[in-house]
């Protein structure tokens, strides 16, 4: 079992007083997971995990040093604090950085539930049951995995940060299989495994498997794509890897560099950062334990800000929005809580306006070529259809594309109502299902 957010906070406050440092961040993370696998309609593998990590900053004049440790006893945690001043004190000096920040207000929300941490392998395995019957009933083999994790976060700094967050998550993924090579997928992310439908997303899969059987050819070229949730997913997360960061806009890495106030993709698009929204999973305080402010990334199209963390906030003179990562890290700040604003449709009436086009159900080992134009290539999976005459005619073979996320975007022409939790690689998502008037596919399988 993970420790409580309690726990964490007084373990955070005991390795503080170890260290000899200027001033000092203790950062405590700590988790319990647990997966259960399954292939060929039957559970192949059980595993969990515990672990509780400790990761010092230490700060010597304008010189960082970072040092962590998984081992709770004093001699190691100070040992720890030890290699982190070591660390600092033979750093370069950064004249950029501001110091440490100091406490700010975090408001805290509940994103925890009972019933995720009750959630064990009996559970689990009684959601597989409901999950493969759908697939097995009807002649198909599934895969896919059920998830739980409960998480604990502190902060606490000797410049006053003292906070502390618990966090519950559960997931599930179904690949259904046909014998005529049809696939169909689904998901599920909730902070309550409660919610999880099993039965549900398992029928999903499996009826996009049946569709799909029997692929045919596409050729390459410039198409109408209805995009569903997961895919949409796919293009938000590499819009946060590459685009938002305050430090990838200042170095002239981001599609928003030299566009701050501009039209750069449909008024259809609104994206926000939100961490206090009901429709986030994530912590209300960023690793520096200061509080994730709502940024509005792009508003009806139009590039508005980034998101910043204390560094960047100072360098660049303006507000820190809350989006730092654990130290030291490569990246800058990082958007957590990303969502996109609903539209009207349905993913049927998408559908439906659209004369001849292709609808992805997802994508697959997506890669960026470009990062200032998020020029994205990847492959289509689990459900690529033809569109005609505002329906689905015939399944195709998996499709390669290679598209620039941000003129795509700027071609949407329609986002559904309804949104989903999709896992990515950097948390969750909260996405619509999109219109896009123009993706270009640049090949297919054999």
């Amino acid at each position: 079992m993970a420790l409580s957010s309690k726990e964490v906070r007084e373990l955070a406050r005991r390795v503080m007083k170890m260290s000899a440092a200027d001033a000092t961040e203790v950062l405590v993370t700590s988790q319990s997971d647990a997966l259960t696998r399954f292939a060929n309609n039957r559970v192949h593998q059980n595993v969990a995990e515990e672990n509780t990590q400790v990761s010092i900053r230490a700060v010597a004049g304008k010189r960082q040093g970072v040092a962590g440790t998984n081992r709770l006893d004093d001699e190691s945690l100070r040992a720890a604090c030890d290699a982190a001043l070591r660390a600092a004190r033979v750093a370069p000096d950064d004249p950029d950085f501001p110091g440490l920040p100091g406490a700010d207000i975090v408001r805290m929300i509940d994103r925890s539930a009972e019933a995720t941490r009750a959630f064990d392998a009996d559970a689990r395995a009684d959601a597989v049951a409901a999950i493969v019957a759908q697939s097995r009933s009807r002649g198909l083999t599934a895969a896919g995995t059920v998830r739980c994790s409960d998480q604990a976060i502190s902060v606490v700094s000797t410049l006053g940060v003292d906070v502390a967050q618990a966090l519950t998550e559960a997931q599930a993924t179904v690949l259904s299989m046909g014998p005529d090579s049809g696939s169909g997928w689904a998901s599920f992310l909730d902070i309550d495994a409660a919610n999880l439908a099993a039965e549900a997303i398992g029928s999903q899969a499996a009826d996009i498997a049946q569709r799909a059987a029997n692929p045919g050819d596409l050729a390459p070229g410039t198409y109408t794509v209805v995009l569903a949730p997961d895919a949409v997913a796919d293009i938000m997360d590499f819009l946060a890897y590459t685009g938002f960061s305050a430090k990838s806009v200042d170095e002239g890495r981001s599609f928003m560099s030299g566009h701050i106030g501009e039209q750069v993709m449909s008024d259809h698009i609104t994206i926000t950062d939100d961490a206090l929204s009901k429709r986030a999973m994530g912590t209300t305080f960023d690793f520096e334990g200061q509080p994730r402010r709502k940024v509005v990334l792009v508003d009806h199209g139009i590039a508005t800000r980034p998101i910043t963390d204390s560094y960047w906030a100072a360098r660049l003179g303006v507000a820190n929005t809350g989006h730092a990562l654990p130290a030291p890290n490569p990246y800058g700040p990082m958007p957590m809580n990303l969502e996109m604003a609903a539209g009207e449709e349905s993913i049927d009436s998408l559908i439906a306006g659209v004369e001849r086009g292709v609808y992805v159900t997802r994508f697959h080992y997506v890669n960026v070529e470009d990062p200032i134009t998020v020029l994205l290539t990847g492959m289509t999976r689990d459900g690529t259809f033809l569109i005609e005459n505002g329906r689905l005619t015939r399944p195709l073979k998996n499709l390669r594309f290679t598209q620039s996320a941000v003129e795509a975007l700027a071609s949407c022409e329609g986002v559904t109502r309804d949104r989903r939790f999709i896992g990515t690689e950097d948390g969750a998502v909260y996405v619509p299902g999109l219109l896009l008037a123009r993706f270009a596919f640049t090949g297919q399988t054999s």
